[in-house]
């Protein structure tokens, strides 16, 4: 079942930790190699930094759960943090190889554009300040945050190619149907559609136009902030199991087919105006249905595979003290 989430949070949370920072000027202990693979070198400087993003995307990530104390890296996380910047240093050289034995490269334009599209999605989620929060809160500059961009791009350009490499089969997608049936079962429940926006006046000026005759899901790909957006704002089927807050899941469950809130619903998401489509019987998706899911699915297994095997071939040397 798709849940609604802090999209802006989120995405910025799932991009930055996919990337690297790179080292500025440093001290010679900086510039100290504590990795080599296949004979390329990661510095102390890189590690450092990658202590430090990782770091802040905790705590991010710990605020926005909900956490009402000081969030601090003490000694009982600080090793699992280490631990983690160490292989992701890794896996970003071994994508970089990857990339340079490929052929792939990023142009200045891929990278302008890389940016410029990250910054109107933050300002289009959260508003205007909300791009200058990220730097702030991730403790990072401008330039420093375009290389980031450009390092995750690369890597997505890398695992497409993998992927086109080897092509998923008709048979290999109905082979993991069969195998994965409960996957594919759908409780019985309510069909939803929302459209969440950051103000309530935003939500009131859209509950007017729904009134005067709008189209729901032409608002929602208009308006909303949530990617349900592209959907028309479907959330699928909901039940009082569904794991979303209780003030949208309440809301959606008190609603009757083709009902809408009168009121705007307000969550720590946003505001939310819900719509009841229909009503559904638990079921099984059809293969047809689930089948672009599954392609995806598989994609995903055979470059997480493809890199993982990277990583157990590479010649990589623990040059850190002990």
């Amino acid at each position: 079942m798709r849940r609604i989430y802090n999209m802006r949070k989120i995405a910025v949370i799932a991009g930055l930790l996919a990337m690297l920072l790179v080292a500025g000027c440093a001290s010679d202990g900086a510039q100290k190699v504590i990795v080599e693979v296949n004979g390329d070198k990661i510095t102390q400087q890189e590690y450092d930094n990658r202590i430090k993003l990782i770091s802040s995307s905790y705590k991010i990530q710990q605020r926005s759960s909900g956490s009402t104390q000081e969030v601090t890296i003490d000694d009982s996380i600080l090793p699992q943090i280490k631990e983690t910047a160490y292989n992701q240093l890794i896996m970003m050289k071994l994508i970089d190889q990857e990339a340079k034995a490929r052929g792939i490269q990023l142009s200045d334009a891929d990278k302008d554009k890389q940016l410029a599209d990250f910054k109107a999605m933050q300002e289009s989620n959260g508003g205007a300040s909300a791009y200058d929060q990220v730097l702030k809160d991730f403790e990072i500059t401008e330039p420093e945050l375009k290389q980031e961009l450009a390092v995750g791009l690369l890597r997505s350009r890398v695992e497409n190619n993998i992927a086109e490499e080897n092509q998923v089969t008709e048979e290999q997608a109905q082979q993991f149907y069969q195998s994965n049936q409960d996957t594919y079962k759908e409780p019985a429940g309510m069909k939803i559609s929302h459209i969440l926006v950051d103000t309530e006046e935003k939500a009131q000026d859209i509950i007017k136009q729904l009134q005067g005759g709008t189209d729901f899901a032409e608002l929602a790909r208009q308006k909303s902030s949530c990617p349900s957006s592209s959907r028309g704002g479907d959330l699928g089927v909901v039940n009082q199991d569904t794991p979303m807050v209780a003030e949208f899941l309440n809301a959606a469950l008190s609603l009757s087919v083709g009902q809408i809130t009168a009121q705007p619903v307000k969550s720590e998401f946003g505001y939310h105006i819900i719509k009841a489509t229909g009503q559904q019987a638990e079921r099984i998706i059809p293969f047809d249905e689930a089948r672009s899911e599954i392609i995806e699915t598989l994609k995903s297994q055979v470059v997480s595979a493809y890199l993982d095997q990277l990583y157990q071939q590479a010649e990589i040397k623990d040059l850190r003290e002990k």
